[in-house]
Formats: structure tokens, C-alpha cells, sequence
């Protein structure tokens, strides 16, 4: 499916496909979109995947539609969202929003300019987490996976990273990027790149910190070793 999709050359290519999952967040979804129809807009598409909401959520994006394009359909969680948002896409690099986050002012046009040439780039940097106060993380290591993996509101994904990966798998329900993350530092032939910047505020104590994925934890050990060679810690 992804070659298949990703095969088609979209007649104008812009450098980001901004993409924010939501479900039950106008108010949310609202402070995000501010915050990223505010980059210049030759630079990014933006795309909203939602999750059939029957708040005010759907109100929102119709009073954005001139700018954003969206879809409101039931979905599988927020990693079918983004797989969903991944299909629609035209730019040469994805980026996910959570609903919630926003963008630092002028960050797309700092990161365009640091975006590799022909290498398939993975392209990251910091967000500030309000919910620690803290800023996270800085250069990435493969050791580091062993505990933690980088925000996923700090990443640009070349998109020929999904032609060779697949999708977000959705057996990981809250830690499907973490899994996706191993698998890019692990492969040779894309280039990793740090920038020392923030890139978002993010808003933090979602999903993913409040759900504990076992599927993922039990599988962690098999992809440190498969995909980075290296052994876990005991603790998860």
C-alpha cells in the first residue's frame, strides 16, 4: 500500500505535511491550527484527521477548510489517524501535531533550511513539555531507547521513511511512534539530524502517559536488539 501511494507525484510538493489527529478537542484543535497557519504557507499543508467527533470539533475545521484539509470519520485510535493523514499527504516530510501543541513561531522555515538534500533525513530537535517544565531531550543516542524515545512533536519524517517502514503499527496503542523511532536510528540509510531548537510547546500528560502499552514494553526488548543491537535494561 505505501509504495503504491507514495508512487504518485503530487503536482506541487511543499517541504511539510503538517498532520493533528483529533477527537473531542475543538478547543484544542483550535489553539494548534492558530499556531501553524501562522508559519508561512508556501512551506506546509495541514491536515486534520478525526476521529468522528460529535463535539464542536467538525464546527472548528469547517471554519478553516479555505486553509486546512480534514476528513471526520471513526478511526482505530490516534496511530490510524496518522497513517490515515500519511495516505493524504504531498510533502516531502511528515510532521504530527498533537492537538493541543503548538508550533514555536517560524520553526518550519528554520527546519526547511536544514533539511537534508537527496538522503532520507530524519530531522529533529526539542519541544518544551508544560506538564515537566522541561525541555526534551537533546541529541539522540541508540542507548537512549532503552528508556525513552525522542517526543514525537520533535521530529520531521522524510516520507520515504513510511516507503521503507510501513505505517505506525496499531498494535501499539500509545507507543506505536516509539517503535518507529527504533527502527529509523537503526536503519543506515537514513540520515539523522539534530537541531538544536525548540520546536514545540508541548502540552504533555496525553495518551501515552496515562496508558501503559504492554504490547509494546513486551516487544521492546526484541526490537532494541533487532534493530540497535543493543540490550535493554530489566526495568520498563
Amino acid at each position: 500500500m505505501w509504495n503504491r501511494l507514495f508512487g504518485r507525484r503530487a503536482p506541487s510538493r511543499p517541504a511539510f505535511s503538517v498532520v493533528i489527529p483529533s477527537f473531542r478537542c475543538a478547543e484544542k484543535l483550535s489553539r494548534s491550527l492558530v499556531s501553524v497557519l501562522a508559519q508561512p504557507a508556501d512551506l506546509a499543508e495541514v491536515l486534520v484527521i478525526d476521529g468522528g467527533s460529535q463535539d464542536e470539533t467538525v464546527d472548528v475545521l469547517k471554519s478553516y477548510e479555505s486553509r486546512v484539509r480534514w476528513v471526520s470519520e471513526p478511526d482505530h485510535g490516534i496511530y490510524d489517524a496518522m497513517n490515515k493523514g500519511i495516505a493524504m499527504s504531498r510533502g516531502r516530510y511528515l510532521y504530527f501535531l498533537g492537538a493541543g501543541d503548538t508550533l514555536r513561531p517560524d520553526v518550519l522555515d528554520q527546519f526547511a533550511r536544514r533539511l537534508p538534500g537527496r538522503a532520507i533525513g530524519f530531522v529533529y530537535g526539542n519541544v518544551f513539555m508544560h506538564d515537566k517544565n522541561v525541555v526534551w531531550d537533546g541529541p539522540w543516542t541508540p542507548r537512549k531507547f532503552r528508556t525513552r524515545t525522542p517526543c514525537q512533536q520533535a521530529i520531521f519524517y522524510d516520507r520515504r521513511i513510511f516507503e521503507r517502514h510501513g505505517g505506525f503499527e496499531l498494535r501499539f496503542r500509545a507507543m506505536a511512534d516509539y517503535a518507529m523511532n527504533i527502527r529509523c536510528f537503526g536503519d543506515p540509510k537514513i540520515r539523522k539530524i539534530f537541531v538544536d531548537a525548540i520546536i514545540a510547546d508541548y502540552e504533555g500528560a496525553g495518551f501515552s502517559a496515562t496508558f501503559r502499552d504492554e504490547v509494546f514494553y513486551a516487544e521492546r526488548p526484541t526490537l532494541l536488539k533487532e534493530h540497535l543491537g543493543i540490550v535493554p535494561e530489566s526495568k520498563s
